[in-house]
């Protein structure tokens, strides 16, 4: 009997190598119905690599793809990837992680992450067109740092974002500026402000975004430090971005001016009402206290005002600079202005404020702080930069 076995095993394994994988399913599916205990730890990896390739790889619904995996969880476990190229167990509760991923179904997600040892996976980066590719386990912790962050698990995301850093040596796409970010986000949700500006430093010396200023700018603002808030919240509002996606950023900023600067503070929350009322989005209640009469507003006007004020505010204790461009690598949207007094300032493209940047090219300018990451210290970098 066990001799029979063995010969239908070795024969629905080479359908299987013939890529026949519904044929060697079907028999593998029939051989274990009858007689499971006959299957060794060989078979049944094969038997798993049968129903990923038809049942996961290419799953008919989401019914199919939920009972396949957790089929494949249950009859062999991981394998350490450390050591080994493939393992249909990684790859099926991988494979179950992208969809839940695409369908945002963070929740399952959650769940689905504690089928993976990450211990277990391996740091080895592909290569694709040329672009360093994400290791699997880079993958697993971008999933569950997000995962845990939209699920409200605060310290599991920050966990998982802290093994992260700790355990791998290169990241991909700066990923591990996004650990840091959730790390961060995480702490502030549990009233640990002043941990999390911390690591949002770690965040700012490689992204100048302004919901980066904005995250700053709310932490300040929770821990009563009204000057910080301000200072970032200028950098939020002057730094380019979509002015829908910031229309809370303007209420928060009416908040930290209605004591000092109550003119301000208005034009602040009319911007705020006169985009909430664009959106059909609620009006903040503070807000409707004000009783602002939206007809008699003009958005563009507004804005001018706004950004007006906080380039005043940020740069008030500097002296405008003039120089000119000596170089522009447009691929990589940066360059140097050497100044007036023969100083070679960096630049990005994104804080130059008009349509063309070209080598030769009269410019006036601010500066600020800036963190060199390839020298690993801080520096200058030219802001607000205008063609003269």
């Amino acid at each position: 009997m066990n001799r029979d076995i063995n010969i239908k095993l070795k024969e629905t394994r080479k359908l299987y190598d013939s890529k026949k994988y519904a044929e060697s399913l079907n028999s593998y599916e029939e051989l274990f119905n009858d007689c499971s205990d006959q299957f060794k730890r060989n078979d049944l990896i094969s038997y798993c690599w049968a129903i990923y390739q038809t049942r996961v790889k290419n799953f008919s619904d989401e019914n199919e793809l939920f009972e396949a995996v957790e089929f494949i969880t249950t009859l062999i476990p991981q394998a350490d990837l450390n050591y080994k190229r493939t393992c249909p167990y990684t790859f099926s509760v991988f494979a179950l992680l992208d969809y839940l991923f695409e369908e945002k179904n963070y929740f399952e997600m959650s769940c689905w992450l504690d089928k993976l040892n990450p211990k277990l996976l391996e740091s080895r980066r592909g290569i694709f067109n040329g672009r360093f590719t994400r290791s699997r386990k880079e993958k697993y912790f971008d999933y569950a740092t997000k995962a845990y962050l939209e699920c409200g698990e605060w310290e599991s995301c920050i966990e998982a974002a802290k093994n992260a850093l700790k355990s791998m040596k290169v990241f991909t796409n700066g990923s591990d500026a996004w650990y840091n970010w959730r790390i961060a986000k995480s702490l502030r949700e549990l009233d640990k402000n002043a941990e999390a500006i911390a690591y949002l430093e770690e965040v700012a010396k490689v992204k100048n975004d302004w919901f980066v200023y904005r995250e700053f700018a709310e932490n300040y603002h929770i821990i009563n430090d009204n000057d910080n808030a301000l200072k970032y919240i200028s950098k939020a509002i002057l730094a380019k971005g979509s002015i829908n996606m910031k229309v809370n950023l303007f209420c928060l900023a009416f908040r930290l001016l209605k004591n000092t600067n109550d003119e301000m503070a208005l034009r602040h929350a009319e911007l705020c009402y006169l985009l909430k009322c664009e959106s059909n989005a609620q009006i903040p209640e503070e807000l409707e206290e004000l009783m602002i009469d939206e007809e008699s507003l003009d958005k563009n006007s507004l804005i001018t005002q706004i950004n007006e004020y906080w380039s005043g505010f940020q740069f008030q204790s500097q002296d405008l600079q003039y120089g000119t461009v000596t170089k522009f690598v447009e691929e990589r949207n940066f360059g140097f202005i050497v100044n007036d007094d023969n100083e070679s300032i960096f630049f990005h493209g994104s804080d130059f404020r008009g349509e063309d940047i070209h080598v030769g090219q009269l410019v006036s300018f601010y500066t600020e702080e800036n963190f060199d990451k390839s020298k690993n210290r801080k520096s200058l970098k030219a802001v607000n930069i205008r063609g003269e």
